[in-house]
């Protein structure tokens, strides 16, 4: 009876739960007759009550204990469950490693729901990390095994992501519809709004604001009694978006402060990011150019925060993968080592006839430990490229870049040399992206990357540090050199012959530079003027160098 109440619970936490909350209440007060499988099933969805509210930290103090003490299947769920908390409260190594865990322990589980949540977070981890391929394809093995209607509407919900965020514009205007559909007419409202989010974002970027809007609305009502705090805000951030697309100032800037609101403390996020771009340009609309200045400046401070986030996810993530490795070359070697003691007493009872074969055995040992001990390192030294460098352009990414630009800084800044750097924004890049494909921005930015390449030293420090966004830093390098260097890098961008790729389409770029004599040593400082620079390229009409005045 007590099972069959926690299967109940189990299937609507998602579609219904302020049934679910009023239920778990119920039972919880008739804990004591619970047996303890049934008393730690019931922890869990106590667990995943937490989360749904936005009580972290509560939730995760719930899930240690089942992680290390509970029976095989509620720990798995437990650890899965986990992963999304610790990303909430960014503990990102944390969650990585139980993700690597749960990946090596997935094959272990015979359990349904079980195997329905380990599959979804390891897609919902795949997609923060960009790696969408891998995403999908534990997306589609998790629909194949015909799961339940909400795992399937989560499934929906995830690939709909993956292929948006990759994109993959006909996969997701079809997969999307298909999805919405699905988790609608089975009344699974969460997944539902979160895939109507994505198509009115998609909307957006067709221009079609309208069409964003109605849908939105449509839906309002549904996401507030959802009570869930990221989507409602989401919602929101969309709709100012929309709204400001649409010329209707007024309801954007409501709904944007609506979100700015919300997200006082918490302002590191792409919503927060979008958000104050809409509000920074319905400032611009209104003249009040203090104001929009200063939502400028929040603007590049969330951005530059959720970059930074991003980065840390991705160091993460190849620090857990790199962890993982080295237990398991470790295993291996325990595995030698009983080989060894084996070697050994069978030597002891037959050491006359066995002796040749024992001095085989220890040749073949100790080559094994050195060829493992040099993938070892072969890994390492790939782990750490990839954690420091972009693999499309092949330059620092990022963390890397920062990293190497303040230790730069810290050198001219005792040393009293100049410094200067440069930042610079390909001009109109998601049109190329849309109307060519990914394939086609790609190979734009990697020629971008070599042409200016040809007229850097080898001391200056080249990094991407967003989708198609660089920076270069100049130790030892007065203003005005750095302003001819941007001019040149400028008018190379703007000469590169596009039609080898397949296609023909104008490919410039906005360059800002500012120096350390005027914004000074701090690394955050000279990005802030030198992006505030290239801004202000850009609204001169692109493909221009501006320098930063102070």
């Amino acid at each position: 009876m007590w099972v069959d109440k926690l299967l109940y619970l189990d299937r609507i936490k998602s579609s219904d739960f302020q049934e679910f909350s009023v239920k778990l209440n119920e039972l919880t007060a008739d804990e004591n007759q619970l047996s303890g499988f049934e008393q730690e099933y019931l922890t869990l969805l106590k667990a995943y009550s937490a989360v749904y509210e936005g009580n972290t930290q509560q939730a995760l103090s719930i899930l240690m204990p089942l992680i290390e003490q509970a029976d095989t299947v509620i720990s798995f769920r437990a650890k899965a469950l986990a992963i999304n908390s610790l990303v909430l409260v960014r503990r990102y190594l944390d969650a990585f490693v139980y993700l690597e865990q749960l990946i090596i322990q997935l094959d272990m589980v015979s359990q349904p729901e079980a195997r329905e949540q380990g599959m979804r977070v390891i897609a919902l981890m795949y997609n923060l990390i960009g790696k969408y391929d891998l995403s999908l394809s534990y997306i589609d093995q998790l629909i194949n095994e015909k799961p339940s209607s909400n795992a399937v509407c989560a499934a929906h919900q995830l690939r709909a992501e993956a292929l948006y965020l990759s994109g993959r514009t006909d996969d997701f205007q079809l997969k999307s519809a298909e999805g919405l559909t699905y988790c609608t007419e089975r009344n699974e409202p969460l997944w539902a709004n979160i895939i109507v989010a994505l198509i009115a974002r998609h909307k957006i970027d067709l221009n079609d604001y309208q069409g964003a809007i109605s849908l939105l609305l449509s839906h309002n009502n549904q996401v507030e009694s959802t009570r869930y705090y990221s989507l409602i805000l989401k919602f929101d951030s969309v709709l100012a978006q929309a709204y400001y697309g649409l010329g209707q100032v007024d309801l954007a800037k409501e709904h944007a402060i609506k979100v700015t609101d919300a997200l006082k403390q918490d302002r590191s996020s792409l919503v927060a990011a979008e958000t104050f771009a809409v509000l920074h340009q319905i400032a611009k609309t209104e003249k009040d150019y203090q104001q929009a200045l200063e939502y400028h400046e929040q603007y590049t401070a969330a951005f530059t925060a959720y970059m930074d986030d991003k980065s840390a996810q991705q160091m993460a993530y190849h620090t857990a993968h790199s962890e993982i490795l080295a237990q398991n070359q470790k295993i291996a070697l325990l595995d030698k080592d009983n080989q060894l003691l084996q070697y050994e007493q069978t030597a002891l009872k037959h050491q006359a006839t066995f002796n040749k074969l024992l001095i085989v055995a220890l040749v073949a040992l100790v080559l094994g430990l050195a060829f493992m001990a040099y993938r070892s390192f072969v890994a390492r030294q790939r782990f750490k490229a990839l954690a420091e460098y972009d693999d499309l352009t092949a330059i620092s990414n990022r963390y890397h870049f920062s990293a190497s630009a303040k230790e730069a800084l810290a050198l001219c800044e005792k040393g009293q040399l100049p410094a200067a750097l440069i930042v610079f924004d390909l001009d109109h890049f998601k049109q190329i992206n849309d109307q060519y494909g990914h394939a086609a921005g790609d190979w734009a930015l990697r020629q971008t990357v070599d042409t200016c390449r040809n007229f850097m030293r080898n001391n200056d420090v080249f990094g991407r540090i967003g989708g198609e966004e660089f920076a270069i830093l100049l130790p030892g390098c007065q203003s005005d050199k750095a302003h001819l260097l941007a001019d040149i890098c400028r008018d190379a961008i703007s000469n590169i012959d596009t039609a080898v790729s397949g296609y023909e389409f104008q490919l410039s770029a906005s360059f800002g530079v500012t120096s350390a004599q005027i914004s000074g040593y701090h690394f955050t400082k000279l990005i802030e003027d030198a992006d505030t620079a290239m801004y202000q390229a850009k609204q001169q009409g692109r493909n221009k160098v501006q320098f930063f005045q102070g």
